[in-house]
């Protein structure tokens, strides 16, 4: 089986007929191909471990992938009842983790993602939101790996919603703070880089989703936007969900914050920038629904 399948033809393979267990069994052994002919491209000693909702590739040691495995088990069950109502885990077949015994092969595995030209930001860890989701990162430390996965985790579970990318990372660095410990920190020189940093064009990056993927201090400096303002907008968790299910990446969420919340986003981002030209320009054609790195 290739290590990047047609899921497209899978899934027409497999059909929509039968019981959840049915569609769920056929889904895991495809799924079991897959990490199979991953684990023969890359290397012999590599090997996958189940637990009940999770499959996980790699060649870390066995006492790892148990820890791994019982923290992603519980992260999971934590973040869909953190963002109720808004995260899910429904669905057919394993969550899918990746774990690469080092850079070289992580890079070589996510460039197949990418396009062949441009530039992209260096990143500790990848959701990948084409075909079969999954997230992967390189081998580190275990209490390094936790707050990416809780992020990669998180962004699996708002894989359904067609949410813009600012959104999607704001709530990915959020369940990094609410659930591992991640804390977001904002002074005085934190608040000048980003007015240095944002002007009408910049910001039209951010809202594309063309900014989190920047080589320079824009994709850091983007996630920690996203942040701020996913975490300002959440103090009204009704109010907030009901944004989040009906914010679209075609308008970068636009209609539904004035909608749900009230507010612009123009006024929303300009309560932390301050005044300036922070409106969406709906002519973007350029909108992403693919998840970004997340950022060393």
């Amino acid at each position: 089986m290739n290590i990047k399948p047609d899921w497209h033809q899978i899934a027409l393979k497999i059909g929509e007929s039968g019981s959840h267990d049915s569609l769920h069994s056929a889904w895991g052994v495809e799924c079991q191909r897959w990490l199979n002919a991953v684990s023969e491209q890359f290397g012999s000693d590599y090997r996958v471990e189940e637990s009940p909702n999770f499959s996980i590739m790699s060649n870390e040691s066995p006492r790892y992938i148990k820890v791994f495995s019982e923290f992603l088990e519980s992260k999971l069950k934590q973040i869909v009842r953190t963002l109720d109502g808004i995260a899910s885990d429904k669905g057919y077949g394993k969550h899918v983790a990746m774990i690469f015994q080092d850079i070289d092969q992580y890079y070589e595995y996510v460039d197949m993602f990418f396009p062949d030209e441009g530039e992209f930001g260096l990143s500790s860890g990848m959701y990948i939101n084409e075909g079969y989701g999954h997230f992967v990162f390189p081998s580190q430390d275990i209490d390094m790996a936790e707050p990416i996965a809780v992020h990669e985790l998180t962004h699996a579970c708002l894989a359904h919603l067609p949410i813009p990318l600012w959104l999607n990372e704001g709530l990915a660095v959020l369940m990094e703070e609410v659930l591992a410990g991640n804390t977001l920190y904002i002074d005085k020189k934190v608040v000048t880089r980003h007015q240095n940093y944002w002007n009408k064009q910049t910001i039209q990056d951010f809202w594309s989703g063309d900014s989190f993927y920047s080589s320079d201090e824009g994709q850091r400096l983007s996630y920690h936007l996203a942040h701020i303002l996913t975490r300002n907008i959440s103090q009204d968790y009704l109010a907030f969900s009901q944004f989040v299910n009906n914010a679209n990446f075609e308008d970068a969420g636009s209609a539904a914050s004035i909608k749900y919340l009230d507010y612009s986003l123009e006024q929303i981002v300009g309560s932390f920038l301050g005044e300036g030209d922070w409106h969406v320009d709906l002519q973007l054609n350029n909108m992403t629904k693919m998840m970004p790195s997340h950022i060393i």
